[in-house]
């Protein structure tokens, strides 16, 4: 069995404590994540599946519990020290570029490990090029226009292209492609899987459609109140169906599952 990248021990997170606002948002909640998992996790509004991502890359301090990433406890690090070893894409495609920015001069920022010092040269621009190609979307000819420009599509697209573009340890993908109509979210989807499998990135992504949560990467989880009440893998995992799945929830919570915001 490989090791573990992301290990998560026994994490709590409650928010507005003494409040009447006051909600439990992750329970003790452990998950060992290895080397090289692509885990989909799913679960209804509120679940704590976003939490859980913000928990991992540092967007707050969880109120007990470790969190070790490749080995390194990074509980008590803060978010801007974990992005370097952790890439995220969230669903807004207005976040994770610079809009006034070009496109070469968002994949500058991506590429360099010193921020602006220096400047963009012909080699990363024929780098640039290169590397947009692959994204299909003919983004190397428009390298000089502003970010902002971009679709959605074509800005998640060069979200994606920029958090992977030094191969994180792990890749956070909060409902990337919630945003995006139908045939631009698979192929943002293509491109996630082409790229994860390339590098073999250990990726977590966050989905409302269960059907993708059985076909994408290699493990699924499901999350209720706060806690993983479900996780599966493997062989077993290629049986399972979405109606398991909700049969599945209905047992652990007693009650449906949410099913139009699931998308089936």
């Amino acid at each position: 069995m490989s090791e573990s990248m992301l290990l998560i021990n026994h994490i709590r997170k409650t928010f507005g404590i003494g409040t009447i606002n006051e909600k439990k948002a992750i329970r003790d909640l452990s998950l060992d994540v290895k080397r090289g998992d692509f885990i989909s996790i799913i679960g209804s509004n509120g679940a704590g599946k976003s939490t859980l991502l913000n928990a991992v890359s540092g967007v707050f301090l969880t109120d007990a519990g470790t969190i070790t990433l490749d080995g390194t406890d990074i509980t008590e690090m803060p978010e801007h020290k974990r992005a370097r070893s952790i890439g995220r894409l969230m669903q807004d495609p207005l976040k994770g570029t610079a809009p006034l920015m070009s496109i070469e001069e968002n994949l500058f920022l991506a590429s360099s490990e010193k921020g602006w010092l220096g400047s963009i040269s012909k080699q990363n621009r024929e780098e640039f090029r290169e590397r947009l190609k692959l994204l299909g979307m003919g983004l190397e000819d428009r390298m000089k226009h502003p970010v902002g420009l971009l679709s959605g599509g074509q800005r998640q697209a060069l979200t994606l292209l920029m958090a992977t573009y030094h191969p994180p340890k792990l890749l956070l993908l909060d409902e990337h492609t919630a945003a995006l109509d139908p045939a631009t979210a698979e192929k943002v989807i293509e491109l996630t899987k082409e790229i994860v499998s390339k590098n073999a990135i250990t990726c977590l992504m966050i989905t409302h459609n269960m059907q993708s949560a059985l076909e994408l990467g290699n493990r699924t989880i499901m999350m209720d109140k706060g806690d993983i009440i479900y996780d599966v893998e493997g062989e077993e995992r290629k049986k399972v169906t979405v109606e398991d799945l909700l049969t599945r929830f209905r047992e652990v919570t007693g009650k449906a599952l949410d099913n139009d915001r699931m998308r089936l």
